[in-house]
């Protein structure tokens, strides 16, 4: 896969899963290669999600700082952090470990990254915007979760969503993780669509 979510975040960068290219986008598949994102963590329903890519036709560009970016947003640099475009066909398969289930989804985006030029957290290694349009969907990890919870938006581990989505993120030395989800859209729980609660 060519983009990490920053499940995304994400660490970055996607979101967590959290997408970025150079330093970040290492940053991030390293993430993603040792994150399990589990639903319904500490119940008795708890169950691993795994992601496998069916079609990966998805381009990634560098973008000059001051281009725009939906949601009233524009690119931004803090270098080795640079904004980026990814697009293209994705279609992904998405497993319930313990019985099997699967979804698979078209989740191509497209989907933007762009840094703040300072850091907003005071000690974050980088902070930014994630901005996606289209169908896609997000893993969110503990850090995100319980971030989201304090914001007042809670979010699923799994997301289904189509739409205007925009979401901060912040690096730090512990990880990636999303600060802000906001949805001018539809979105499914995916934790709920693999366990067949929906």
């Amino acid at each position: 896969m060519r983009r990490a979510k920053l499940a995304l975040l994400l660490p970055v960068v996607p979101l967590i899963s959290l997408v970025v290219p150079a330093t970040a986008h290492a940053a991030a598949t390293a993430s993603q290669a040792t994150t399990a994102y589990t639903c319904y963590l500490g119940t008795p329903a708890a169950f691993n999600v795994t992601v496998s890519t069916v079609v990966d036709k998805q381009t990634t560009t560098t973008l000059k700082d001051g281009t725009p970016i939906p949601g009233g947003n524009v690119a931004q640099s803090d270098p080795p952090n640079y904004p980026n475009v990814t697009y293209g066909l994705l279609v992904q398969t998405f497993t319930n470990e313990t019985t099997g289930k699967s979804i698979t989804r078209n989740v191509s985006g497209t989907n933007w990254f762009t840094y703040d030029p300072t850091p907003i957290v005071p000690g974050a290694l980088a902070t930014g915007t994630y901005v996606s349009t289209g169908p896609n969907a997000q893993l969110f990890g503990p850090m995100s979760e319980a971030a989201l919870q304090s914001a007042g938006t809670p979010e699923p581990t799994l997301v289904f969503e189509n739409g205007l989505l925009v979401m901060h993120f912040t690096v730090a030395s512990s990880g990636a993780y999303v600060t802000s989800f906001s949805l001018k859209g539809t979105q499914q729980n995916g934790c709920a669509l693999l366990s067949g609660r929906h």
